[in-house]
C-alpha cells in the first residue's frame, strides 16, 4: 500500500506542476502579453501556491481527508484553465489549486513515511520535471491544453478512489499537541531559513550553459535525483552527514559557471537536504504534517521575494559559496537542537 500511494502522489505532483506551468509560462504569458500585469499574475500564483499553504496546511489536519484535499486542488488547476483569458483570476485559481494537492499529497506521504525521509524525497522530486517540461510547452507551440485538462480531471478521479481505499488505514496520523523546548525553536527557526535561502539560490542559477537543452534537461535530473537520493541516503547514514553535502555543494558552485558537469553535481548535493528539512520538521510540531509542510514551503515563497525586486546580485561564485555554507551552517545547527529527531534516531 506504501508503494502504491507514494506512486499515485509522485506521479500526479508530475502532472500537477506540468499544468500549472503550462498555464503559467504558456496560456496566461499569451494573453497577458508581458508588463505588470504578468508580473502580478506570477506573483499571485507564487503566493497562493506556496504561501497559501501554511493555512491550508493547519487546516487539513484537522480534517484529515487528504486524499481529497489533493482531489480537489487537480479540479481547481483545471478549472483555471476555463479562466485563462482572465490572467490574474487563473493564476489565484491554479495556485490554490497547487497548495491543495501538496498539502494532501505531503501528509499522506508524511504519515507513511515512519518519521523517516525517503518518502518524502520521493514525493516532492518530480515536480521539478513537471516544472521543466511545462515551461518548455510554448517553445514547441504546445496549444492542446484539453489533454492537460484531461489529465488532471483523471488525476482528481485516482486520488478519489485512493483516498477510499486508505481513509480507515492512514498511519501516524493523530495530532499532538505542540510543546516546542526552547532548542526546538531554534531548530525550526534555522530550518526555514534553510529552505528560503535555498528557494532563492534555486532561483537565481541562470548558468549561461542551461540555455543548452540537454544541459537543462541533465540540470533538473540532478534537482530530482538530489531531492530522492538526499532522503535515502539520510536515513541510512545519518541527517548530519547529508548536511555535509552542503559545504561539497558550495564548493561545486565556484567552478559552476564555467563547468556544466560540475554545476550539476552542485544543484544535485545542493538539493539532498530537502526532504530533511521536511522530515525533521515533521518530527518537532508533533505528526501536525500539514502545519510543517505549509511552514517550508512559506519559506520557500520568502525565498522567491528577492527575486521579485531583482536582487539577483548574488548570483557569483563569492555570493552562491557564501549562502550555501551559511544554509550549511543554519541545518547543521537546526539537526544539533532538534531533540526529537535525535531522540527517534537513537531509538532505531
Amino acid at each position: 500500500m506504501k508503494k502504491k500511494i507514494v506512486s499515485v502522489y509522485s506521479i500526479i505532483h508530475f502532472i500537477v506542476d506540468l499544468s500549472c506551468a503550462v498555464l503559467v509560462t504558456n496560456l496566461v504569458t499569451q494573453k497577458l502579453g508581458g508588463g505588470m500585469p504578468l508580473f502580478l499574475a506570477i506573483v499571485l500564483y507564487n503566493f497562493f501556491a506556496f504561501a497559501m499553504q501554511f493555512p491550508i496546511g493547519i487546516i487539513a489536519d484537522r480534517v484529515n481527508k487528504n486524499a481529497l484535499c489533493s482531489a480537489l486542488g487537480c479540479v481547481l488547476v483545471a478549472i483555471a484553465f476555463a479562466f485563462s483569458n482572465f490572467g490574474i483570476l487563473s493564476c489565484i485559481i491554479a495556485g490554490i489549486g497547487n497548495s491543495l494537492f501538496h498539502v494532501g499529497g505531503g501528509i499522506d506521504v508524511l504519515n507513511i513515511s515512519d518519521k523517516k525521509a525517503t518518502l518524502s524525497g520521493i514525493f516532492v522530486s518530480t515536480g521539478a520535471m513537471g516544472i521543466f517540461l511545462g515551461s518548455k510547452s510554448a517553445s514547441i507551440g504546445f496549444n492542446k491544453y484539453y489533454l492537460v485538462v484531461l489529465m488532471l480531471l483523471v488525476s482528481a478521479i485516482a486520488l478519489f478512489t485512493l483516498y477510499r481505499q486508505i481513509k480507515d488505514k492512514v498511519i501516524n496520523n493523530q495530532i499532538k499537541v505542540i510543546k516546542l523546548s526552547r532548542k526546538e525553536v531554534i531548530a525550526v527557526i534555522c530550518i526555514f531559513l534553510t529552505v528560503a535561502l535555498r528557494s532563492y539560490v534555486g532561483l537565481i542559477l541562470a548558468f549561461s550553459w542551461k540555455s543548452k537543452f540537454i544541459y537543462a534537461l541533465l540540470f533538473v535530473i540532478g534537482v530530482i535525483l538530489g531531492k530522492m537520493l538526499g532522503g535515502i541516503i539520510g536515513d541510512r547514514i545519518g541527517y548530519k552527514k547529508i548536511s555535509l553535502s552542503l559545504i561539497i555543494s558550495a564548493i561545486c558552485f565556484i567552478f559552476a559557471f564555467d563547468h556544466p558537469v560540475i554545476g550539476i553535481i552542485a544543484i544535485l548535493l545542493f538539493n539532498m537536504t530537502m526532504p530533511i528539512t521536511l522530515i525533521v520538521l515533521s518530527n518537532i510540531f508533533n505528526n501536525n504534517k500539514g502545519l510543517a509542510f505549509g511552514l517550508l514551503t512559506l519559506a520557500l515563497f520568502v525565498g522567491f521575494i528577492p527575486t521579485c525586486v531583482g536582487m539577483n546580485q548574488l548570483f557569483t561564485q563569492v555570493g552562491l559559496f557564501s549562502l550555501t555554507i551559511v544554509s550549511s551552517i543554519l541545518l547543521y545547527i537546526s539537526l544539533r537542537c532538534n531533540e526529537k529527531t535525535n531522540k527517534i534516531i537513537k531509538e532505531k
